[in-house]
Formats: C-alpha cells, sequence, structure tokens
C-alpha cells in the first residue's frame, strides 16, 4: 500500500452527536476529548445506536473497580453483590436462557475479580480480597443451576485483604474440527500483591479430592513468580502456557518465561517502563484468538495503560518502539474538570477496543488495525455511545459483521408497512449497508443492564482498499424507541450505505522490525528472540544471536516453543467498606439471547492449548486454528 503522510499530532473533540459517531485518528500523538453531553449531570438522551435491556436492579457504588464486578459466558452471566447491612461478598449466577438464579458464597472481604475460562466454559474462578481462589463448574439440570466446586485454595487466617488481585485464564484456542470448546484451560494465573502465582487446576485435582485446601500443604502444581517491588495490577498469558507478562503500580512491565525444563525459578525476559514510572491498568496483547494463523506469532503488538488508562500505548515488541499514543482528557467547557477513568477491554478477534468512563455516561469503541507483515498497527478511529449513567464494569459476549438496514424517521407499524410483499424496501427505507454489532452486559450505579451497540462506521474515501466479502449478514432495523432504557428514539436521519472498504492507516515501521542483523545482538528482548523454529512458524525464526540470547538454556528446548497471547481483561475491584441494599431482580420472563445475533465466525471462543509445569510439553504450533477466508472486515472511519 502507498505511504501515507501521518500528524504528528491531533485533537479530537467530541460532540456527543449521534449523528457522527466515528470519528477518524489519523497520527501518532493523539488527545480525545470528552464530550460535555458525556458528563453525569448532562440531560443530553443516550445514544439511538444502544438498545438497553435491563437484568437485575442493584446499587453499585461509583468508583473505579480495579477487577471485573461481572463475569460472561454464552450460559451464564455472575457479578459480585454484598449482603444487606454490610454483610459477606457474594456473587449472583443468572442463567441467560431462563433467568433461573443462584448464589455462591463463602468469601473473605469483598470479591476482588472473576472471570469464566472462555465464552463457552462452564468454568467460573472467583478471587476474593484475601487471596482465596474459589473455582466452580455451573450446569443447568431440570430447569435449575446446579454448582460444583472443582477448586478451592485457602489462604492463611489473617492475610491482608486487597483489591487488586487479579485472576487471568490461560487463552484457549480450539483446533478447528471442534465443534464445541466447553473444555477449558487448566492454566490461571492469580495476581497478589507482589508475586504472581501459575496454577495448573488439573494437577491440583488430580491431588486432592476433598476442598478447601490450605496453600501450605500444596507441594506441587503450581509456579511463583516474583520480581516487583510493588502491588500488580495486570497481568497476561500465552495460549502455551509458557510466559507471563505482569504489570505493576511502579510503572514496570516484565516478562516471564516460566516453562523452562530443569530450572525451578522464572526467568525475566524483558522489562521496561512505557509509561515513565506512571502506574500501570491496561496490558492486552493485541492477538486474534477466533482464527489463530499458524504463520502469524503472537504478541507482536501490545497496548499498554496508565492512569486509570488515561493514556494508552500501541507497542511494537518486535523493537519494543511505540507506534502511537492516545490520551483522553475531560470536558473543557465543564465548570468541573474530572479527568477521565476508564476500563478497557478488547474483543476475541483484536479488533475493537472497548471503553468506559467511570466519570461519564458513555461508551467508547476504537477500532484496531494491524498489518503483521509491515509492523504497523495502530487505532484508526473512535466511535462515541452516550447512556443514561456510567458504566463501571462490562463483559463483552459478541462483536460480529451484520448488515444494517437502516429506516426514515416513522413509527414501528408506518416502518413495518414500508416492505413490499416480496419483503423489499419501499420509499421509506434506506439500502442496507455493512455494520458491526457489539453486545455487552454493563454493571452501572443502579443496575445490570443487557446492551447492545449496533452503528455503521462511516469511511475515508482518500484512505481505503477493498474488504474480503462476507457470506452471511445479519439485517436488523432500529425499532421503536424505549425511553424507560435509555433508547430515544431515531435520530433525524440514518446514514447511507457505503462501501465496503479498508484501508490500514500507516504509521512508521520500526527501523529494525523483521531486520534483526545476525552480526549484531539486539540490546532488547523481542518475541522472535526467544522462538523456536517449527514447521508452521518458518516465517518468524530468530536470527542466531538473537535466538541464543533467549532461549532456554534446557536440553529439552525444543518442546518448549516460545509464544504468547493476552487474555481479554477487564479490570475493577470492592470497597470492603461498602454498605450496599439487597439486591433486585427485575428480569423479564426469560433473559434470552437473541438467537439471530451471531458471531462473524464459528468457533470464536478461545481456550489454551495444555501444558505449563516443568514436565508438561504445550501443544504444537502447528495445532493451533488457521485463520479462515473471509474472517476479517474492517472500516476507517472520518
Amino acid at each position: 500500500m502507498p505511504p501515507i503522510n501521518l500528524q504528528e499530532k491531533q485533537v479530537i473533540c467530541l460532540s456527543g452527536d449521534d449523528s457522527s459517531t466515528c470519528i477518524g485518528i489519523l497520527a501518532k500523538e493523539v488527545e480525545i476529548v470528552a464530550s460535555s453531553d458525556s458528563s453525569i449531570s448532562s440531560k443530553a438522551r443516550g445514544s439511538n445506536k444502544v438498545k438497553i435491556q435491563p437484568v437485575a436492579k442493584y446499587d453499585w457504588e461509583q468508583k473505579y473497580y480495579y477487577g471485573n464486578l461481572i463475569a460472561v459466558s454464552n450460559s451464564f452471566l455472575a457479578y459480585a453483590i454484598r449482603a444487606a447491612n454490610n454483610g459477606s461478598a457474594m456473587v449472583r449466577v443468572i442463567s441467560v436462557s431462563t433467568s433461573e438464579r443462584t448464589l455462591l458464597k463463602g468469601f473473605t472481604g469483598s470479591v476482588a475479580d472473576l472471570a469464566f475460562a472462555h465464552l463457552n466454559s462452564p468454568q467460573l474462578a472467583c478471587l476474593d480480597e484475601a487471596g482465596n481462589l474459589f473455582v466452580w463448574r455451573l450446569a443447568l439440570v431440570n430447569g435449575k443451576i446446579q454448582e460444583e466446586i472443582l477448586v478451592h485454595i485457602r489462604q492463611p487466617e489473617g492475610t491482608p485483604l486487597n483489591h487488586f488481585r487479579r485472576i487471568i485464564w490461560c487463552p484457549f484456542i480450539p483446533e478447528e474440527s471442534e465443534d464445541c470448546c466447553e473444555e477449558s484451560s487448566p492454566t490461571v494465573a492469580l495476581l497478589h500483591e507482589d508475586r504472581a502465582e501459575v496454577w495448573d487446576l488439573d494437577m491440583l485435582r488430580s491431588s486432592h479430592s476433598t476442598w478447601p485446601v490450605d496453600v501450605s500443604q500444596i507441594k506441587q502444581g503450581f509456579i511463583v513468580v516474583k520480581g516487583h517491588s510493588t502491588c500488580l495490577s495486570e497481568g497476561a498469558l500465552s495460549p502455551d502456557g509458557t510466559v507471563l507478562a505482569t504489570a505493576s503500580h511502579d510503572g514496570y512491565v516484565k516478562f516471564w518465561q516460566i516453562y523452562i525444563e530443569g530450572q525451578d525459578e522464572p526467568r525475566c525476559l524483558h522489562e521496561w517502563k512505557p509509561h515513565d514510572g506512571r502506574p500501570l491498568s491496561c496490558l492486552l496483547f493485541c492477538d486474534n484468538h477466533k482464527k489463530q494463523d499458524p504463520d502469524v506469532p503472537f504478541w507482536r503488538f501490545l497496548i499498554t495503560g496508565a492512569d486509570q488508562n488515561r493514556e494508552l500505548k500501541m507497542w511494537c515488541t518486535v523493537s519494543w518502539t511505540c507506534l502511537q499514543t492516545i490520551r483522553f482528557s475531560p470536558d473543557i467547557f465543564s465548570s468541573v474538570s474530572v479527568p477521565p477513568s476508564l476500563k478497557v477491554c478488547l474483543d476475541l478477534s483484536a479488533e475493537y477496543l472497548i471503553l468506559s468512563d467511570v466519570q461519564r455516561k458513555v461508551l467508547y469503541v476504537m477500532e484496531l488495525l494491524q498489518n503483521q507483515e509491515e509492523g504497523h498497527a495502530c487505532f484508526s478511529s473512535i466511535s462515541e455511545f452516550l447512556l443514561t449513567h456510567p458504566v463501571l464494569s462490562f463483559g463483552i459476549q459478541v462483536v460480529s459483521r451484520c448488515r444494517l438496514r437502516h429506516t426514515e424517521v416513522l413509527p414501528a407499524e408506518e416502518e413495518n408497512d414500508s416492505l413490499g410483499a416480496d419483503g423489499t424496501h419501499g420509499a421509506g427505507a434506506m439500502e442496507s449497508a455493512a455494520g458491526v454489532l457489539i453486545k455487552l452486559f454493563c454493571v452501572h450505579t443502579k443496575a445490570l443492564q443487557d446492551v447492545q451497540i449496533r452503528f455503521q462506521p462511516q469511511l475515508n474515501p482518500d484512505v481505503v482498499a477493498p474488504l474480503p466479502t462476507h457470506t452471511a449478514h445479519e439485517d436488523f432495523t432500529f425499532g421503536e424507541s424505549r425511553p424507560e432504557l435509555g433508547s430515544e428514539g431515531l435520530g433525524s436521519a440514518a446514514h447511507g450505505s457505503q462501501p465496503d472498504l479498508r484501508r490500514i492507516v500507516e504509521l512508521p515501521a520500526p527501523a529494525d522490525f523483521l531486520s534483526l542483523s545476525s552480526e549484531t545482538k539486539p540490546k532488547l528482548m523481542t518475541p522472535d528472540a526467544f522462538m523456536t523454529p517449527s514447521a508452521s512458524l518458518q516465517q518468524i525464526t530468530a536470527s542466531p544471536s538473537s535466538s541464543s540470547s533467549g532461549s532456554s538454556s534446557s536440553s529439552s528446548s525444543s518442546s518448549s516453543s516460545l509464544t504468547a497471547v493476552s487474555a481479554m481483561s477487564s479490570t475493577s475491584a470492592v470497597d470492603p467498606s461498602l454498605t450496599r441494599p439487597p439486591e433486585e431482580l427485575t428480569l423479564s420472563p426469560k433473559l434470552q439471547l437473541d438467537g439471530s445475533l451471531t458471531m462473524s465466525s464459528s468457533g470464536s471462543l478461545q481456550a489454551s492449548p495444555r501444558g505449563l509445569l516443568p514436565g508438561l510439553l504445550p501443544a504444537p504450533a502447528d495445532k493451533l486454528t488457521p485463520k479462515g477466508p473471509g474472517q476479517v472486515c474492517d472500516w476507517v472511519c472520518v
């Protein structure tokens, strides 16, 4: 593709205007200024592109939670609550298909974090503020939710409470032939104060039959990673369980090799301060978990965030250079300047970064474009969607391509009448257009809600290239307005159709991208520097000098080929001093997923090949699911 002259800096002032949702990002240094309509005191109505359905009413304190308040799977929702009169913390579990519910109890302090192993997994892990780990298997049997405790690791009595504790499941990538991937990775990492623990749940279950078990009684099945001087805040595991990345509040990010034959201690591969020592609040590898191409190495690009994600940076991990910096600023016209406090989550395809501002009534969707061959990655657009309340925590369930059937502003009955006898649109409807569907479950200050965002990214005809075609699309129309749910009706006019075009905005490639000289030893560790060649990864073989600097000294290094990928994370935590009223459920008779809202590709749920601890071999790279045709479909917006 021809080069593009990019601006060095760009300032984007968001307007809150629903007719101009998507704004192009065309610079290396970008400042994004919040709109006045997104402020908590604003009376502006929510976005027409957002459909909201209440799930449960409950009061959460408006503050920045560092762990997840909610975990989402295709079958269940799980969210942290506190009993009346400031009682013990609990986790409410709801069946998505039947609205059946149950409570999980036994926590010390508040629930610091919770997460399902992956979208199709029945395994739910919860970590409380005392560091006690619970892993349940959930099932719907005869209309009732049944929970089975799989693992319960108990910390010593009197362990200080800490709301920064985190759970990180190892990503699970199923083989292409697998129709159902309910199996979960046995590997989970826990962040405790200044250390990380990586546990093999299968080994734990094979050596213990009754629970709970005190951590002091466990002699095998885990690795302890130490090396940070301050509290850990974020982490990520590679899909083969061989690499752990950790971020701490002193600004350091460190990469650890934890699968090392013949060595007891994990080895630090690389460390640096991506935000000049400011606290880290985000660490995301930009890998496609829906369709992994075995010829594409993992974690070529990395997103880091600082200061509650007010500053985001995109990194090339081959040269450890910063490709792009995004900074979020408060509304410049507001009399009270409240700094943004952003929660972030990357979708499984690594095409969209979704953000909520705890201080504002808004969701942002940023599109991420990558060019592995050229070493380019950047955020290409940002879309703003106004809400009725600020979102404190959220879980992504669906991000897929669809067909938008935009209509003029008509009542629902007139809109239906505009369809002809043959099903074609009359004069009241506009041409079908390519769009994006994002389905979330969001926790805000007053309720848990099912939130669906449907929108059409606008395109810049000056910087586009052909998109791959899709074999199937979903049609939908924005229906009757629902003021009580925060959807105030249709906008003044819908966008017309846009051609299916795209273009990756080019940022300057690092000078040493994929061109490390065999005579010059790199100063910094890179992904290629400690990857062992395999039949399916011939294109990313490291140079002799770089591989010698990073490969394991073990004689069996061929069995520990090193790749890495991140689990999606969305962060939040709970204050143990919080007094909350009893929970109220306002469920519809059947909280059912819309059967017509399908993922853009089958088998999109991710999993991890087995293998973590010494003696457990990782799955070969050629077993990863190859990328199929027509799985990438992006837009550049203006």
